[in-house]
């Protein structure tokens, strides 16, 4: 049973990777045009490289210097928005010397560094052992719809996966502090940092913030020297308009994969959802508090990662934004947990074991990515599959003796606790 599963997985993953290749194949020309997100990162390299730091907010700079270097980009009437932090412009000042399409190329070859790199590290141990080498779960990535839809347009969820299993792989090694210092790192998407930090000192992990504000103070210090005093009024009022503004390549709350967006059904369209976010945040509230409450007074390897796991998907469903390749962070909970229900079928016997298969199954499962997005336009839906796959983690953590017991039958030649990696196909 264990290796049908395998199999077919892997079978399932690696046409969905060679489809995705295909599309972007045949968008090459466009992409490389400047088309893609990467296009507001690259500008804001260029922007600071160019000594016009201070006005990397200002939209009116971004749609003259979008002008010169996007030529051939005839759908926009304004700008692809810098939307993070300043600290994070310095990332691309290096990619900005390069051509636009030399550049595109490069980040993309770093993020398949960076990916293989975070799925090396996670910490596999106790029940969660490996289905597949890492190098192999690498190439299946590319078969998971947020994974490409990150590397179609240039985005920097990949970096943000690296962080957060740096953070997870320090927390593990009982190094809090060291955990700070990545989550920190990670403060360019403060939305979904921010929610696991809050998690994690709930849970009594407080040395975190020995490495976090340090860190975190650091690049507020970058920011300051790269756009001015003047960003710290100016930056939040720049994400509000942009929140309120219409058009190609703003902010439309249905666009969110998380709460915000499943809200819209009720709520309706519209770019900014008014009073919602007075909503969302009881919600966000409860959901981090009981994630930290099942969490806490559970040690190990499993509660730390199970718990993590659902700390992601809390963050992620909770957050004000929530784009598609954000959903990128779930190949923490993907490799860990998912390997888990691979290797060890056993544990559907139980309820919490059946749910999470169902959850990573919808998750991912790239033809209703394509249904959602494209012909249903109503990405927000996926918000579900991931309200089922936060209940499955926090049914298991609450029934964790009830589902290690599953585990007393295994594979031949391993135990609980082997570091053994996982076999072939």
């Amino acid at each position: 049973m264990r290796g049908m599963w395998q199999r077919w997985v892997a079978v399932f993953l690696l046409a969905m990777a060679a489809a995705h290749i295909v599309v972007a194949w045949q968008q090459r020309e466009k992409i490389t045009q400047g088309y893609g997100d990467f296009s507001s990162l690259y500008t804001s390299g260029w922007m600071v490289r160019r000594g016009m730091g201070s006005r990397i907010y200002d939209l009116h700079a971004q749609w003259r210097v979008q002008q010169e270097l996007f030529l051939h980009v005839e759908i926009r009437q304004g700008p692809m928005p810098f939307i993070r932090p300043p600290f994070e412009s310095l990332l691309f000042v290096p990619f900005s010397y390069l051509t636009y399409p030399v550049a595109l190329a490069a980040w993309s070859a770093l993020k398949f560094v960076l990916l293989w790199f975070a799925l090396k590290i996670l910490p596999h141990e106790g029940p969660f052992l490996r289905a597949y080498p890492a190098w192999f779960e690498t190439l299946l990535c590319l078969g998971f719809f947020p994974v490409y839809l990150d590397f179609f347009q240039g985005q920097d969820g990949v970096v943000l996966l690296l962080l957060f299993a740096l953070a997870l792989r320090s927390l593990n090694s009982h190094r809090d502090g060291r955990a700070g210092v990545f989550l920190a790192l990670g403060l360019f998407k403060f939305h979904l940092v921010i929610p696991l930090v809050l998690v994690l000192m709930l849970t009594g992990r407080r040395r975190v913030l020995t490495g976090f504000v340090p860190t975190g103070m650091t690049l507020i210090g970058l920011s300051w020297l790269i756009a001015g005093t003047g960003v710290f009024r100016s930056y939040p009022v720049y994400l509000l308009e942009l929140n309120r503004a219409v058009g190609a390549g703003m902010v439309t709350s249905q666009s969110m994969t998380n709460l915000r967006g499943l809200l819209t059904v009720w709520t309706g369209r519209m770019p900014y959802p008014g009073p919602v976010h007075w909503m969302l945040l009881p919600i966000a509230i409860g959901a981090l508090w009981y994630t930290a409450r099942i969490w806490s007074n559970r040690t190990g390897n499993p509660p730390l990662v199970l718990g993590y796991s659902l700390a992601i998907v809390t963050a992620i469903l909770t957050s004000y934004y929530a784009h598609l390749y954000d959903l990128t962070l779930l190949l923490i909970p993907i490799s860990l947990v998912g390997g888990s229900l691979i290797r060890y079928p056993s544990w559907t016997r139980v309820a919490s074991g059946l749910v999470l298969r169902a959850a990573f199954i919808l998750v991912l499962c790239t033809p209703l990515y394509w249904v959602l997005l494209i012909y249903g336009d109503r990405p927000y839906l996926l918000c579900l599959p991931l309200m089922l796959l936060a209940w499955g983690l926090a049914a298991t953590l609450r029934n964790l003796p009830l589902v290690l017991a599953t585990f007393a039958t295994l594979p031949a030649g391993e135990h609980v606790g082997s570091g053994v990696p996982g076999a072939g196909l």
